[in-house]
């Protein structure tokens, strides 16, 4: 991770001092509304690449979908590594958001929401722990806890080779075997992998113990580290087409083929001199920054690109290799995987909770100027994807790391989704309990479903009426919840 710290931001300030009345709530009143009643607990598991959107549904339009009351959300983030028995397992994060409850919260407005949200392993997480619950078992999440005295105090930071913990935290700043009220897949759960064995789920227990419904619809991207994107502009002879001198402008994007992907991602293709390019560093190795096998991003890429998961497809993601192949347990590890090929002096933790023993990979600092490749969602923002480059040295941080490039010369943008033109692109699953042990009910479960109801529930994807931009959220909604920029002219090849 690139930040190992718990912070808090209060979210639409500038809302709340122009309306006089909203105030953000502060997570040290939690104890006491949760004395008084006060307080509708909503777990999510699952989905990575939600998050985002959950931050956008919750906090950024807050005044718009009302699912908290606007000027009243606050945002805890805890970044952390986990430390299993046998060393490091990866990156985690966890996310609580706390505010006053918004009119269409589907609960009464005098309430206060504590919305968490764990972010360890992905989509595998959005049914796999439920049915477990189902069937009495325990979840094995992990989730903030709102009363650890580290979480009160904002002092919960840095990282410790021992008790899966921050420095400065302790192990009461996190619940345990917590049992989420939903969770968010991004692809159907027949679809994911279970870790550490890479199994199926269980046909049979997806149909008696989950109830899924619609959530967004995800445009996947294959993200080039800043470096590799520009040298691949390059090598097409697309840099001096570039509007203004713009090197990010999507007119002048590079592109690769959908069979040149496959390739890169399986492993045929691992030298970019393969591909005609050669690193001017001296290093050609292509590096791979991937997810692990209960990821939906991972699921939705080997469908797309290898033709697995949903057919008889032997092709897979090749699989991890110390400094080369990286598996990572987010969307935001992906990203700093991919910062830290790209500018060096950046740790990189792999993820181990896929490896047997556990502890396999250990954390390692690439040196720079090496070409990465990386699976990403796209629900992403314009400093992580697509900042314009002000700068003469492309490694200089602070620019964006990350470039989305072309397949078969079609960007992963909305507007190219919606006019049919780009296939890569998923429909998020929000899992409850249906049957079994701990089925939800209550405010809890009529927040989630009010948070599903106005994230997705999508509508064919031609009938969204979208106008939003490569590289800010996007996620694809049936509704005009969110204040989008102008869609850009993109170029066909």
């Amino acid at each position: 991770m690139k930040s190992n710290a718990l912070v808090s931001c209060a979210v639409a300030a500038a809302i709340a001092a122009a309306a006089g009345a909203a105030h953000a709530t502060s997570i040290t009143s939690y104890a006491s509304n949760q004395t008084a009643g006060l307080n509708v607990n909503v777990y999510i598991s699952g989905s990575t690449a939600i998050t985002n959107t959950l931050n956008n549904t919750i906090a950024t339009e807050a005044s718009t979908l009302q699912i908290c009351a606007a000027g009243t959300v606050t945002e805890y983030v805890a970044s952390h590594t986990v430390i299993g028995p046998s060393g490091t397992i990866g990156g985690a994060s966890e996310d609580l958001w706390y505010c006053q409850a918004g009119a269409k919260s589907g609960v009464s407005t005098n309430l206060f929401l504590a919305i968490f949200k764990e972010n360890t392993a992905g989509s595998i997480n959005g049914a796999q722990p439920l049915i477990a619950v189902a069937k009495g078992g325990s979840s094995a999440l992990t989730f903030l806890n709102p009363t650890g005295a580290d979480v009160q105090a904002g002092t919960c930071s840095g990282t410790t080779a021992t008790g899966g913990t921050d420095t400065g935290c302790t192990a009461g700043d996190f619940s345990n075997n917590v049992v989420p009220t939903g969770g968010v897949a991004d692809v159907e759960a027949n679809l994911l992998r279970t870790i550490p064995n890479s199994g199926k789920l269980s046909a049979s227990d997806i149909s008696t113990y989950l109830s899924g419904n619609p959530g967004v619809d995800i445009v996947w991207g294959l993200g080039l580290s800043k470096n590799a994107y520009y040298a691949l502009q390059s090598a097409e002879g697309l840099t001096s087409t570039c509007p203004g001198g713009n090197l990010d402008s999507p007119a002048c994007a590079p592109s690769l083929s959908r069979p040149q992907v496959a390739s890169l991602l399986s492993g045929q293709i691992v030298n970019w001199e393969q591909l005609g390019m050669t690193n001017p560093s001296g290093d050609s190795n292509v590096y791979v920054c991937r997810r692990d096998v209960g990821s939906g991003t991972e699921a939705s890429f080997e469908a797309y690109f290898l033709g697995a998961r949903c057919s008889t497809s032997s092709e897979s993601m090749q699989s991890q290799a110390q400094g080369f192949v990286v598996e990572q347990a987010s969307t935001g590890a992906i990203l700093n995987c991919l910062e830290g090929f790209d500018l060096g002096n950046v740790e990189i933790t792999p993820y181990n909770q896929d490896t047997s023993p556990l502890g396999t990979y250990t954390p390692f600092t690439p040196a720079g100027h090496q070409w990465a490749i990386g699976i990403l969602s796209t629900e992403l923002t314009s400093t992580q994807i697509d900042a314009a480059d002000t700068t003469s040295d492309p490694q200089t941080p602070g620019t964006g790391t990350v470039r989305m490039v072309a397949i078969d010369g079609i960007l992963p943008t909305l507007q190219n989704v919606v006019n049919g033109y780009d296939g890569i692109w998923g429909t998020d699953a929000f899992y409850t309990i249906k049957s079994g042990d701990d089925v939800p009910s209550g405010n809890p479960l009529k927040v989630f479903q009010a948070i599903q109801s106005n994230v997705g529930h999508p509508t064919p994807t031609h009938d969204a009426r979208l106008t939003k931009t490569f590289g800010a959220m996007a996620v694809i909604c049936h509704r005009p919840a969110f204040s989008w920029r102008p869609i850009l002219t993109l170029r066909s090849r």
